[in-house]
């Protein structure tokens, strides 16, 4: 930008080698060849070199825990830039990864703290035009935050892991409930900036929206330019607007249109004619403007309701003035470098696809590259941005304090531009975890733990740099200090709760759910081709010999037999072989995952947001995900898209029963739309039936929905109480029953079985193959879903009734609750 020139260096011959620590006896003396893209870390680069897979089948990351104690330093020779290329060199690298001493030459340029920020330094006049070597000196990143523990103290930080609060990198690299400990150190993007006078490095730009519908859009150059005068200007992509910005950078306009969420687009191409562009430049001695640098924006108005009202404190965003129920899930970042090159775009629109249109970026990870953000920006998709804390209590002292300021000024001003940003947050669980874990009573008299940056320095950088997004202060949190953080009727909480699984999640309505997930194995094909010692016989594996084998990569508490073990039991006979086993656990998260969304759906306008823990995978070991590290989609994703259709038709328990014992039912349709078009488009007569698991009906009632308002908050559902004669007399170990909007074929049924998995008698599954692929259902097949072919195209998670009919693949292996069952019909 502007005549800056940027000479990125070359990708190839790096070398790595160990300067200290545990693995100095392992590796030796011998510098290894660095791979193209592994230099961003070293567990990849060691791997690709092969000399050591970062975790390794039913060992899991046992042999490499080493590489995260162990000093490294990269190092290559490069061409300094000659004085001709201009005047001012700088080094730049976008991201360095763990503690280090960046040496050019044999002169050191500085030292490096924070992956979350770019490391700077002015190259030495002496070495311009000069062949010399560039070195990274990592220490090892354990050590290091061990050190810093004994000098600054010890704190809290969650279970037995690492005391990762010392380290300004990803907290989960250091080891997580769901995760390996795969601390290690690395680098991406290293290049020389050279320049004459003027350098602009990015363009940051955000929007402020005023009473009569303009908006202040404010733009600001980073870089260096002092003492110069810079234009700012902004102007419609595909319009006529164009307004110059003035002396503090600021210009109002006045969008004809607004960017939204990919299922508040209408028919019309998503988001056209929305877009501006920010402009930076000078003019020259003639007055006309020279544009040396543009950054790409969107106008949308997004607002946080947290206003108090009848219930408690209310937790619901309003995108252009608009609520919206924000369906989807956290996203955590792909280990050992791998989120630089991954495909954002291809992984969000699968995303997009699975009815989401929310992400929450988690705080015990890094913020994610451009392109993520740009997907989400294209695919209309809001962003929840965590700031970097989870799980612990963080120091306040020096450097940390000012290393954290950097870092939030850094991440604000360079993500501000996003349309997608919908919502900063300071960070996950710190402040329930002081609060709830014995934390506050295990620091010592004065210790800081992390709350002055979540109560100031993280909203001083947004009122900085983006004071039109909204900020909240943690995440769960109440909106007060004085109310507990995880309190369901204030703001956002976290579902955890032992009591409130699968079926029990209906205990809890809260006004925003953030946080919520049942955990289960990877998909058994991934199981097989990365988890297994190869002299493992898959075939031959009983359940408890697949429980041995994945022991190492089952991190949560309790292991096995506390996520899964009572929840089987309770509902399912003993799996017969490994594979069982493996859809069993799979086949009770997606019961969960569907009863929870199902419910959280049903209790808007109370309940404003359900985010499932989790949506993806870093390893293949046991964990909370939709989709597991092979691209494979669990039972659950199938599940959750289901639950997430724009109009949902489902049976609830008025109250919100643990299940139905003999309590009232109500039918309840939740319409997105209701929050743009009002609540005409609830209107509308339900059938209800109570049918056997043959298909003979024994009951049957049409019910007339009823807008649902709450607390003063417009309807987004509609309701109506099933009658107590439809199940007058009914026998629900073999009945159920199955409601339908009258007129609307083409909304999925709502179905409702009327005693609990041990009590009920299924009939054997029985499908009957019509001819070209084509199945028909011969008796009530409860929760249908294919495990191969792994598709996200099939009909699956769907309980067929007699008479229904879908396609099959050739081949096909598929299973149901029918499967399961402990007792026959």
């Amino acid at each position: 930008m502007a005549d800056l020139r940027r000479l990125p260096l070359p990708l190839d011959g790096w070398r790595v080698r160990a300067c200290g620590g545990e693995g100095s006896p392992i590796v030796g003396a011998r510098e290894i060849a660095v791979g193209p893209l592994m230099q961003a870390s070293i567990h990849a680069a060691l791997g690709d070199a092969g000399i050591l897979q970062p975790w390794n089948g039913e060992r899991a990351e046992l042999d490499s825990e080493w590489v995260g104690r162990t000093e490294w330093t990269f190092s290559r020779e490069v061409e300094v830039p000659a004085h001709h290329d201009g005047a001012r060199c700088a080094l730049v690298i976008d991201v360095v990864d763990g503690p280090c001493e960046i040496a050019l030459g044999g002169v050191v340029l500085g030292q490096h703290m924070s992956e979350h920020v770019p490391f700077e330094a002015a190259v030495p006049d002496a070495l311009r035009g000069q062949r010399v070597r560039l070195e990274l000196r990592f220490r090892a990143p354990v050590a290091e935050v061990l050190r810093w523990q004994e000098k600054l103290g010890a704190r809290p930080v969650n279970g037995d892991w690492l005391p990762f609060a010392f380290a300004r990198s990803a907290a989960c690299g250091f080891g997580w409930d769901w995760g390996p400990r795969v601390a290690g150190v690395g680098f991406y993007g290293a290049r020389f900036d050279c320049w004459e006078v003027l350098r602009i490095t990015s363009v940051s730009v955000s929007q402020r929206w005023n009473e009569d519908g303009g908006v202040t859009v404010r733009v600001t150059p980073q870089g260096d330019f002092a003492g110069l005068d810079l234009v700012c200007v902004v102007r419609e992509r595909e319009g006529t607007q164009r307004v110059e910005c003035d002396a503090h950078g600021e210009a109002t306009i006045h969008p004809t249109r607004v960017w939204t969420t990919w299922d508040r687009a209408g028919d019309g191409p998503l988001n056209a004619g929305v877009w501006w562009s920010a402009v930076v430049g000078r003019r020259d001695a003639q007055g006309t403007f020279r544009p040396l640098a543009t950054a790409r924006f969107a106008p949308r108005r997004v607002e946080l309701d947290a206003a108090r009202d009848a219930i408690g404190t209310r937790f619901r965003l309003l995108l252009n003035g608009a609520p919206i129920f924000a369906r989807g899930a956290n996203l955590i970042p792909p280990l050992l470098g791998a989120r630089h090159e991954h495909d954002w775009l291809g992984e969000m629109r699968r995303y997009r696809d699975t009815g989401f249109n929310m992400v929450r970026v988690w705080g015990g990870g890094n913020y994610l590259p451009e392109a993520f953000y740009e997907a989400c920006d294209q695919l209309g998709i809001l962003v929840w941005q965590d700031f970097m804390f989870a799980c612990a209590t963080y120091p306040e002292d020096k450097p940390f304090a000012s290393l954290v300021a950097r870092e939030a000024a850094h991440q604000v001003a360079r993500l501000s531009r996003h349309p997608s940003l919908a919502l900063w947050c300071g960070g996950n669980e710190d402040i329930l975890a002081w609060w709830s874990w014995g934390w506050k009573e295990r620091l010592a008299p004065g210790q800081s733990w992390g709350l002055k940056y979540w109560s100031e320095t993280l909203p001083a950088a947004i009122a900085a740099h983006d004071p039109g997004t909204p900020y909240w202060t943690e995440s769960p949190y109440s909106g007060s200090m004085d109310i507990h953080p995880n309190d369901p009727d204030h703001g956002d909480r976290h579902t955890w709760d032992q009591e409130a699984k699968i079926e029990s999640y209906r205990l809890v309505l809260p006004r925003f759910s953030s946080e919520f997930g049942h955990q289960s194995p990877p998909c058994w094909p991934t199981i097989v081709e990365q988890c297994l010692d190869a002299a493992r016989d898959p075939s031959s594996m009983s359940a408890a010999d697949l429980v041995e084998a994945l022991k190492l990569r089952q991190e949560a508490w309790g292991g096995d037999d506390a996520q899964y073990r009572p929840y089987l039991e309770a509902r399912f006979r003993g799996a017969r072989d490994a594979r069982e086993y493996t859809a069993q656990a799979q086949h009770l998260q997606a019961r969960a995952m569907d009863v929870a969304m199902r419910w959280l759906r049903a209790g808007a306008p109370r309940s404003m947001g359900a985010l499932i823990w989790q949506w993806n995978d870093v390893w293949a070991g046991h964990s909370w995900s939709l989709v597991d590290v092979a691209g494979r989609a669990k039972p659950a994703w199938h599940a959750v898209r289901r639950a997430c259709a724009q109009r949902l038709l489902s049976i609830e328990p008025i109250g919100g029963f643990e299940q139905w014992k003999g309590g009232a039912l109500e039918v309840v349709l939740a319409d997105d739309a209701a929050f743009t078009d009002g609540a005409a488009c609830l209107a509308g007569a339900v059938v209800v039936e109570r049918v056997d698991f043959r298909g003979n009906l024994r009951a049957r009632a049409e019910i007339r929905l009823q807008p649902h308002p709450e607390a003063e908050l417009a309807p987004a559902t509609a309701r109506a109480a099933i009658p107590a004669e439809v199940l007058a007399g009914a026998q629900p170990a073999h009945e159920m029953l199955v409601a339908r909007v009258a007129h609307e074929p083409a909304l999925a049924e709502a179905v409702w079985f009327l005693a609990g998995d041990s009590d009920l008698r299924l009939p054997e599954a029985s499908l009957v193959h019509l001819g070209g692929g084509v199945h028909r259902a011969s008796c009530v097949v409860r929760e249908f879903w294919i495990e191969e072919p792994a598709s996200d195209t099939v009909d699956s998670w769907r309980t067929l009734l007699p008479g229904d009919e879908l396609l099959l693949p050739s081949g096909a292996r598929w299973w149901c609750a029918n499967h399961f069952a402990k007792s026959k019909g």
